[in-house]
């Protein structure tokens, strides 16, 4: 892989590690554990007001989690294609690399919607 690719490839690292511990993904899990407990208890919905705002707030913390894990694995995956692309040899190649590079390009726009996304949330 030339070093721009590796440059742009841990420039993304770094952005998506502030990220993560902007989310404090761990406590994350933490959250999301201790909701779903709440989310479990047959007495929920006695209080319709608060039943509705554990769910709402489990939903959201499990789709941060997710997409913040789903960029971790695109990204620590993009090496490993850039690998392969440069295995294959010929047209085959040229195209697993254009193909490297649309994941790279289209990594680039999610990790920073997230970074936004993150920053606006005012966490």
């Amino acid at each position: 892989m030339d070093p721009d690719r590796q440059a742009d490839i841990a420039n993304l690292d770094t952005t998506l590690t502030t990220v993560e511990r902007v989310l404090d993904v761990e406590a994350l899990r933490g959250r999301i554990e201790m909701l779903e407990q709440q989310a479990s208890d047959p007495n929920l919905w006695d209080d319709q007001a608060h039943a509705q705002k554990v769910t709402s707030e489990l939903s959201h913390a499990q789709g941060e989690l997710r997409r913040v894990e789903e960029l971790r694995g695109r990204l620590d995956d993009l090496p490993v294609l850039y690998e392969l692309a440069g295995e294959e040899a010929g047209a085959e190649g040229d195209s697993a690399l254009v193909e490297a590079d649309a994941e790279l390009a289209q990594l680039r726009e999610d990790i920073a919607a997230m970074e936004v996304r993150t920053l606006l949330s005012g966490e």
